[in-house]
């Protein structure tokens, strides 16, 4: 996990790299910006760099410190990400995953007063900061004030919102942007040996998240499920209350997905937004579905679009409020009324 293998973030890596080198690294980062397009590599890639005893313009990633952090088991480089079930101790038993909890800030608070049992710099990596209990949060922001001189904090986060500010401003921000479908294309091919019209293919509906695009190539259960969405909101123009319910509650099963569904939603309102305006189907997230876009662009008008796009994205923040995912959407659902349809 080196600096070279982050995929068309050359900003960030450049601010990270820089800092290093000059002995100039914050006590605290925070990488923003969207799932899939790399932050979690970049952490890693800062902490295997700034642990690298051969780092010049980038970690070696031969070394035992390099091998160790990309292996996921150095002491000094430490994890805390709850979607991939990875804890700095065990979670309490009747922990439900909404939050972080507040031990797990307790723990890296208590192992950061010792300093760096092999490497140069401890690191901890904290995914999804946004989900930072406000106890969490509040434990956090003591080691923050006051960090230890071989800690260095890095949070990853979609944006800077939800984060409270007392921590926002004690970290240096970050952006990590999406990527270009080119990027994302070479990517594939390159590097994971994706076949070429299938990685063109995934490149142009993954909307610059590299992460997506693997997550399809590797599971063709998830590209099964985005058809199915994309149907669904078609179908829902012209529903009837009992079907929406029914669709509500069929999606509502499975909430790790929701995220996912709801982007995609967004994205398909903006293809039609973006087609009324120019149709041009090189601009279109979703090409495979030009024909659809043409019929649902001529139907709706832009004021039903933006009502619909409105819809989503609060549903977007209900989903982070931890709103119940079967009345968001039912809300959502009945949302998406749609004119008279022509046959």
């Amino acid at each position: 996990m080196a600096f070279r293998d982050v995929v068309d973030q050359h900003h960030a890596v450049r601010l990270l790299r820089t800092a290093a080198r000059t002995g100039r690294a914050s006590h605290a980062y925070l990488l923003v910006g969207p799932s899939g397009v790399g932050r979690r590599t970049l952490a890693l890639a800062f902490a295997q760099y700034l642990n690298c005893p051969q780092a010049d313009l980038d970690a070696c990633g031969v070394c035992r410190d390099c091998v160790r952090i990309a292996q996921g088991q150095h002491p000094d480089v430490r994890v805390l990400d709850m979607a991939a079930d990875r804890w700095l101790v065990p979670p309490p038993r009747e922990h439900r995953g909404r939050e972080i909890p507040i031990d797990q800030v307790r723990a890296l608070r208590q192992d950061a007063a010792y300093p760096p049992y092999e490497g140069r710099v401890k690191v901890y990596i904290i995914a999804d900061a946004e989900l930072l209990s406000p106890g969490a949060a509040n434990s956090l922001l003591k080691v923050l004030e006051e960090p230890p001189p071989y800690v260095v904090i890095v949070l990853i986060a979609e944006s800077t919102v939800s984060l409270p500010p007392t921590v926002l401003s004690r970290c240096q921000v970050v952006r990590c942007a999406l990527l270009s479908a080119s990027e994302v294309e070479r990517a594939l091919v390159e590097r994971y040996g994706v076949p070429a019209e299938r990685a063109r293919f995934l490149a142009a509906i993954a909307a610059g998240r590299l992460g997506r695009a693997l997550a399809w190539a590797q599971d063709e259960s998830r590209l099964a499920a985005r058809r199915r969405f994309l149907d669904l909101l078609g179908e829902l123009e012209t529903a009837t209350d009992t079907q929406r319910l029914d669709a509500a509650e069929a999606l509502a099963r499975d909430r790790d997905l929701l995220p996912d569904l709801l982007e995609l939603a967004a994205f398909w309102y903006r293809d039609l937004l973006v087609w009324q305006e120019t149709q041009d189907p090189t601009l279109l997230v979703n090409r495979d579905r030009e024909a659809e876009v043409r019929r649902w662009a001529a139907i709706l008008t832009p004021e039903d679009l933006h009502r619909r796009f409105d819809a989503v994205e609060h549903a977007k923040d209900s989903l982070e409020r931890n709103v119940q995912p079967r009345l968001l959407l039912e809300r959502l659902f009945f949302q998406l009324r749609s004119p008279a349809v022509p046959a």
